[in-house]
């Protein structure tokens, strides 16, 4: 087979550089073969053609096994065809036989980055940043792209609720697609709810805990989320079930939206973890 810029051979003495160093900036995908493998023929040639199709977004490294025996047995071939993915200098995906070409395909797809994936790195530095209007400009970019996202759709409901647009957040978060991330906007919803309720008017205050709650979601809808969360710690102190343990979920939800990351966080948590108990 022909070679070309994203289909090349690789042999013991060209493969770090080839392949392990070139997968730091490049997905490259080992093909792991030989002639007399009727299973490489109908696999191999499937191969090339997505790698060509692809135009660059990823690199296709064959191995003939006869010739490199020591690298095949290096990378503990044992059947062919022998198909390992290298991201990052190591192997992240393999598998070995045929796949067809739509499962061929979705190996190779789940690989290779998103379409816009820089748009959510910016969108998560520049939460991180404290620049929240250019974070949700960046998320809402990369969600047109990739509609539904989980990864997207939770940091854009994290952007949107530390600047009090709760309504915006709970549209979010409505219908969240299973996920990894769907605990995680689970937690997000009850202080989105408590943001849609303050804004629509909420109930009278009958009592001092009551005019508490209502102030802590005030500071919340101006991004004050330090005082609220000082706030709803008095009232969990108070009545650690105040409606129904509301106050304690909006808490939580807050913790999430300000970030692990957050130094504050950890100090936060112990104080929420002395109220309680």
């Amino acid at each position: 087979m022909m070679t070309s810029d994203f289909i090349i051979d690789v042999s013991e003495e060209t493969f770090e550089f080839e392949v392990v160093n070139y997968s730091t900036h490049l997905l490259v995908i080992m093909d792991f073969w030989a002639s007399w493998s009727i299973p490489s023929r109908v696999q191999s040639p499937l191969l090339a053609r997505f790698a060509h199709e692809a135009q660059g977004q990823f690199r296709l490294a064959r191995v003939n096994v006869d010739e490199q025996p020591r690298l095949a047995e290096k990378l503990n071939v044992r059947s062919l065809p022998s198909i390992k993915a290298f991201m990052g200098g190591r192997v992240v995906a393999e598998y070995t036989g045929v796949l067809n070409e739509a499962q061929l395909k979705g190996f190779i797809d789940r690989l290779l980055p998103r379409q816009g994936d820089l748009l959510l790195e910016k969108g998560r530095s520049l939460l991180l940043l404290g620049d929240y209007a250019g974070s949700e400009k960046a998320l809402k970019e990369y969600l047109a792209i990739n509609r539904r996202e989980p990864a997207g759709l939770l940091a854009l409901a994290r952007v949107l609720l530390i600047q009090g647009k709760g309504r915006d957040a709970q549209y979010v978060l409505t219908g969240f697609p299973a996920s990894k991330e769907f605990n995680l906007a689970q937690t997000l919803k009850p202080f989105a709810k408590a943001l849609v309720w303050y804004e629509e008017g909420a109930d009278d205050a009958a009592s001092p805990v009551d005019a508490s709650f209502k102030n802590a979601l005030r500071l919340a809808q101006f991004g004050n989320l330090y005082a609220t969360l000082d706030g709803l710690l008095d009232i969990i102190k108070f009545n650690k079930h105040y409606r129904n343990g509301w106050a304690h979920e909006i808490y939580l939800a807050i913790l999430l939206v300000l970030g692990e990351e957050n130094p504050e966080v950890r100090q936060y948590r112990t104080d929420l973890t002395n109220a309680l108990f």
